[in-house]
């Protein structure tokens, strides 16, 4: 393990993990610092949403925790670490790619494909988040995927370039650094986080516990909530894994 300093983060660049959120639980909060950065470019089993895993070549592609401890975050704005980090991504993959926008809660899409998962856990502080474990993957110069995941895509297949993983590193936490500057301004994060939202303009069709309906997307609410309307002007809110895109 080697330590170094990157965009004003500091790195802890780790051979080979299996996943980089269970070593940051494993070196535990006493030790976890605002702004460290558990990376690796060999991680054999990164953790997805509910149970999913995360394909990652080695040496191919970012994978890597950040850890965020901000001061006065109240607990009812969580979600504003989830913007910071999926609008700090998508910041980055705009800097090759056009089109790049946010599927809610936090994937980065380029099209309708994936370029990019988050998993982010919260430690609870009271009225405050105590901190944020940032999981994030970023397909960088992977050729081929392997997976059953159904639309996989890295930068590399985008834009025939080999991007130094280096380089790559220092832009993405550059841009998430720049975020996380706002954390505190839920509106001005809020407002850039829908201009950017997959499937954010339009009607679409949808599918909940109750069946498929057709609806639009009206926005998030404070607690990180998916908020539709659907034809007949009817409000759903949703939780995460509560409705699918069709």
């Amino acid at each position: 393990m080697q330590e170094y300093q990157v965009s004003g983060f500091k790195v802890r660049e780790y051979d080979e993990l299996s996943s980089t959120n269970t070593e940051a639980e494993r070196v535990g909060w006493g030790q976890l610092e605002d702004k460290m950065v558990i990376l690796t470019y060999r991680q054999t089993r990164g953790r997805g949403q509910v149970g999913n895993h995360w394909e990652c070549e080695p040496g191919k592609n970012i994978s890597m925790t950040v850890v965020l401890r901000p001061e006065g975050l109240p607990a009812g704005w969580q979600f504003a670490v989830s913007m910071v980090i999926a609008l700090g991504a998508c910041d980055f993959v705009s800097r090759y790619v056009k089109n790049c926008t946010v599927k809610w809660p936090n994937d980065i899409y380029v099209g309708d494909r994936k370029i990019s998962g988050i998993l982010i856990e919260h430690l609870i502080m009271g009225p405050y988040v105590g901190g944020s474990l940032c999981g994030i993957g970023v397909n960088i110069n992977q050729e081929q995927f392997l997976s059953d995941a159904p639309n996989p895509v890295s930068l590399f297949q985008l834009t025939g370039e080999e991007i130094p993983l280096s380089r790559a590193l220092e832009e993405l936490l550059a841009c998430i650094g720049k975020r996380y500057a706002s954390i505190l301004d839920y509106e001005g994060l809020e407002r850039d986080f829908l201009k950017v939202l997959y499937r954010g303009e339009g009607r679409y069709y949808w599918e909940d516990e109750r069946g498929v309906f057709e609806a639009s997307i009206r926005g998030i609410n404070e607690y990180g909530q998916l908020v539709l309307e659907d034809v007949a002007g009817r409000e759903r809110v949703y939780g995460f894994k509560e409705v699918k895109y069709l």
